[in-house]
């Protein structure tokens, strides 16, 4: 069975303007699925659209919408009446490299605004309509540094445990309901976000292609997967060491990337 025959016509995707966000996008499109796109920056949506639409004769919905805004739920309802979303793809996030003391606060708590909070909503918001339909799948966005508390990384590896944890309890719940939860964790990735994040990618760099079809491969089959061997290596690991071990092994990984990246 195919994607749109198993979950439905419409896929809703946050990020959408970039990385893994547009990938999920040109992905469902291949597959004829009509979207929602997801994302503050209108003029790429657009963009996007206008390819997709051109190139596969799908529907698509740009809808240019802040996530950490109080009420973004209800802006975001205006785009979505009366369509069924069968796929959303929690992919909208940010990050951020330094130490924690030498934060923005006001960057930080907008950042778990937009890591945990929104996904949160939108989950609880079209999950509902799932439920109904007996179909559907949602995907959250970790990370492999989601698997232990990273120095340097300190909020954003706090915000990527969150997404996993959610996701893994959610596939739980959510399967008698033939709803299908992955929480997908990517290690460092060829996109803008780690421009963003001031960060490096090290030593094995994956690309936006390779994540999504890591987790169109695992979806349906098991609540969490990581993508690439070398990020399977360093989850795994996580789990052998003590406390103290793992976040000083983190924080030292974390530390020469962040170093390499500066120079």
């Amino acid at each position: 069975m195919g994607i749109k025959e198993k979950y439905g016509n419409w896929a809703l995707v946050t990020g959408a303007s970039s990385g893994i966000g547009e990938e999920f996008a040109r992905r469902f499109a291949l597959n004829g699925m009509n979207l929602i796109l997801v994302a503050r920056r209108k003029e790429r949506l657009e963009k996007l659209s206008e390819e997709l639409c051109n190139k596969y004769k799908i529907k698509v919905i740009v809808a240019p919408i802040d996530l950490t805004a109080e009420n973004f739920i209800e802006d975001l309802k205006k785009y979505t009446a009366g369509i069924e979303i069968g796929i959303l793809i929690n992919n909208a996030g940010f990050g951020s490299n330094g130490e924690f003391i030498d934060a923005n606060p006001e960057k930080e708590a907008e950042m778990v605004k937009l890591n945990c909070i929104a996904p949160t909503i939108l989950t609880h918001h079209f999950v509902k309509q799932m439920v109904e339909r007996r179909k559907g799948a949602i995907i959250f966005l970790g990370s492999v540094v989601g698997f232990q508390p990273t120095p340097y990384l300190a909020t954003y590896s706090a915000t990527k445990a969150f997404n996993s944890f959610l996701g893994d309890a959610l596939w739980y719940e959510l399967k008698k309901y033939n709803i299908d939860v992955l929480s997908l964790n990517p290690g460092g990735t060829a996109t803008e976000f780690q421009r963003l994040a001031n960060s490096g990618t090290g030593p094995v760099q994956r690309t936006s292609a390779q994540v999504v079809t890591t987790a169109l491969n695992a979806l349906g089959k098991k609540p969490s997967v990581v993508d690439g061997l070398y990020n399977k290596v360093l989850a795994v690991s996580s789990r052998f060491g003590s406390r103290k071990f793992v976040v000083t092994t983190a924080g030292f990984i974390a530390r020469s990337l962040y170093n390499k990246k500066k120079k």
